[in-house]
């Protein structure tokens, strides 16, 4: 027992030693910096410190967002301190102090200094529904409350008012020492004595040296350390950023003059054809321009599913989206003509191009030769004419001309538009009812024939032998032989073979004559022309090459703006090429082939945003439309709902994505005049390109007022 007494009185020591005061006021906070700012934090007043007390008055939008702080804390006794972390655990749920140290041990050793960092972030959005009487109250600490000041445009603003995360610095009179620290020492204490009654039992020689090896392991372990609190009194304010969706929608309540809502059918999804109730069309002078992915855009429009249309509008200036801009360097259609291809050239399916040097580079490439086998899978492509992938002139190949040849348009970096990103055909060549297509697959070239004295038969209809692949007229059928004079007798009896006796395995079907010619298609395989409509329309596989201008948006955003396709929504843009007047292709129409031919949707002015056909129905989700991006065209039907005039002209003309009619010899699309009036043109005339993007439902606004001095910045 005498053993015992020794080994209780040494384990006692550092309890009697430690039973004294801890002076706090020897800790001191000596400096404070800024280290880093993460998402959208806003410093209102740089930090102030006193002693331990930090201050804090900060601004902060999105969750995730935060900032960090490096501080030395200088310790002036000669005991070591512990900074206590739990005078960071705040009872918010939305505001998070963390506090971290280089050395991952919180202990300041006396007379020395200590690097800390200090992190604060916002953990958890606010909730709206949780507001009431315009404050929010987080726990008996923390008080959020609104911000009701009067601002151009309204904002919810969430504020703390100076917030206290820990309890008063005080002195610590009994440190305590935690419960792992207590059970570790109990357990050694105990496992101690068991020992020791052992070795006593045995008169082991080596008690001892034993004794004095178990005190010094119990000291340190049961040495109680003394505890100093940082204290943050904060003042953040919490900020919920609009979303450009909302703020569009709480303009037209305040004005509908200037943003106007829409009353009627909308097709945004694909398939889904319903009323109207979240459209709004922006004719803000004042507030309708937006930077988004570094380039200026106008708003058109809102979707049902809570996005945004916006039509491109060039490079910001200083930050500013102003009509003074100057030209820019862009994508610029030089000509269309048949290229001679029957050589190995690289071909790719897109392009990466350099304002600098002036280059494009061609992607995804292939090496081929063109040919009568191999033509269909290079239309479309791009290529330098050369076994080089890159070159200062590209040609996009949009036709088949002959087994050696293609009909390409090809483009060289050159000065265009501010808006634009640069020039194109809508498509090369305008020959056929097809080229009014965003993409098309089957095309008939329209032919044309003078009048002659030779006589032939004409009919209403036809027979076609699947055994000989012959056609026959049949129906009403007539001959003519001085058409120059009675071509306006044809009436009903399209379909000819140019013969006598009516027989032929490829038939003409004429829609259209005037005194001297003849404007026609040819078919063949027994098909007649209601095939070669749906052929041109309705397919599932329509859509299978691209347009020309198609070719370029999707290079254009693959270059800029695929970075930032999740920001974009899914939506549909409407290439309406459904049929509401088949004039003379109608083969029962009674007409007399002289009337203007074949008008879709937009050849009236129509502000109804319905699309009616689903491969018409152009977007990322739609298998039988399917775009590579999710970029498109400005809709006639949306330039009809707004106010052309100050919102569109850009001094320079540019593409809609709307088909108008075939007319004669021409497939022609709508586009906006330099003057800003809705106008049409053949779809082979080199015009602006003006790409149209949707932001999806989730972007706010980070800044701005939506004025060209000051667009509103897109997160």
């Amino acid at each position: 027992m005498k053993y015992l007494k020794y080994l209780l009185i040494i384990l006692l020591v550092p309890f009697i030693v430690l039973a004294e005061e801890c002076d706090v006021s020897n800790i001191t906070i000596t400096s404070m910096e800024q280290n880093s700012i993460e998402g959208n934090t806003e410093v209102i007043s740089d930090p102030t410190f006193e002693d331990r007390t930090i201050n804090l008055d900060l601004k902060m939008y999105e969750v995730g967002d935060s900032i960090s702080y490096d501080m030395t804390i200088k310790n002036d006794s000669e005991e070591d301190y512990m900074i206590d972390e739990d005078t960071f655990k705040t009872n918010s749920d939305y505001i998070e102090y963390t506090l971290k140290t280089k050395d991952n041990t919180n202990v300041v050793k006396a007379n020395s200094t200590k690097e800390v960092s200090l992190i604060v972030t916002y953990k958890k959005e606010v909730d709206d529904s949780l507001l009431t009487n315009n404050k929010f109250n987080a726990s008996n600490s923390l008080k959020l409350s609104l911000n009701t000041s009067e601002k151009e445009q309204p904002l919810d603003v969430i504020t703390t008012d100076n917030i206290k995360e820990s309890l008063d610095p005080q002195e610590v009179k009994n440190p305590i020492t935690s419960v792992s620290s207590m059970m570790l020492i109990s357990t050694i204490l105990l496992t101690s004595i068991v020992i020791l009654y052992i070795l006593i039992k045995r008169k082991n020689r080596y008690t001892k040296y034993l004794l004095i090896i178990l005190s010094m392991l119990l000291i340190p372990t049961v040495y109680a350390i003394c505890t100093c609190n940082i204290e943050v009194e904060s003042t953040i304010e919490i900020e919920k950023k609009p979303k450009l969706f909302d703020t569009i929608a709480n303009i037209a309540k305040k004005d509908n003059s200037c943003v106007t809502k829409y009353e009627g059918e909308v097709t945004d999804e694909v398939g889904k054809t319903v009323p109207a109730s979240n459209v709004y069309f922006n004719n803000c002078e004042n507030q309708r321009n937006v930077i988004f992915g570094g380039f200026c855009w106008q708003v058109i429009r809102t979707t049902e599913t809570g996005g945004v249309k916006m039509i491109y509008n060039g490079e910001p200036v200083n930050g500013k989206c102003e009509r003074t801009r100057s030209n820019y360097k862009g994508i610029v259609q030089s000509n269309m003509t048949n290229q001679t291809l029957n050589t190995n050239y690289v071909y790719g399916k897109s392009f990466t191009y350099d304002t600098t040097n002036d280059t494009f580079t061609l992607t995804d490439t292939e090496t081929a030769t063109w040919s009568n086998s191999t033509y269909e899978d290079l239309i479309g492509k791009f290529t330098c004419k050369s076994s080089s992938d890159t070159c200062t002139t590209i040609y996009q190949i949009n036709d088949y001309s002959s087994q050696t040849q293609a009909y390409a348009s090809y483009y060289t970096i050159a000065n265009t538009n501010y808006a634009q990103i640069g020039t194109s055909s809508f498509n090369a060549r305008d020959k056929s009812p097809a080229m009014v297509g965003y993409m098309f697959n089957k095309v008939y070239n329209y032919k044309w024939r003078q009048h002659g004295l030779t006589e032939n038969k004409y009919g209403s209809s036809f027979i076609y032998n699947d055994n000989t692949n012959l056609y026959t007229l049949s129906g009403t059928t007539q001959n003519i032989s001085d058409l120059p004079t009675n071509y306006n007798q044809l009436n009903n009896t399209h379909y000819t073979c140019w013969n006598e006796i009516g027989e032929c395995s490829m038939i003409s079907y004429i829609y259209m004559t005037t005194s001297d010619t003849a404007y026609f298609i040819s078919l063949e395989d027994g098909k007649n022309i209601n095939d070669a409509l749906i052929d041109m329309f309705s397919n599932d596989d329509v859509n299978r090459y691209n347009s020309s201008i198609k070719g370029i948006i999707d290079a254009w955003f693959a270059h800029n703006l695929a970075d930032y396709t999740n920001y974009l929504e899914d939506a549909v843009y409407c290439n309406a090429r459904n049929i509401t007047d088949l004039s003379a292709f109608n083969p029962d129409g009674g007409s007399s082939l002289t009337n203007d031919s074949l008008s879709f949707k937009n050849y009236y002015v129509t502000t109804n945003l319905a699309c009616q056909n689903i491969t018409d129905q152009f977007s990322i989700s739609n298998n039988k439309a399917k775009l590579t991006y999710p970029v498109a065209l400005l809709q006639n039907e949306e330039t009809s709902n707004i106010n052309i005039s100050s919102l569109m002209k850009t001094s320079k003309d540019y593409w809609e994505l709307s088909p108008l009619r075939f007319f004669g010899n021409h497939a022609i699309v709508r586009n906006v005049s330099r003057v800003g009036e809705i106008n049409n043109n053949g779809v082979s005339n080199a015009y602006g390109i003006r790409p149209v993007i949707s932001l999806n439902v989730n972007n706010k606004i980070l800044s701005g007022s939506g004025s060209e001095e000051e667009p509103w910045i897109i997160e």
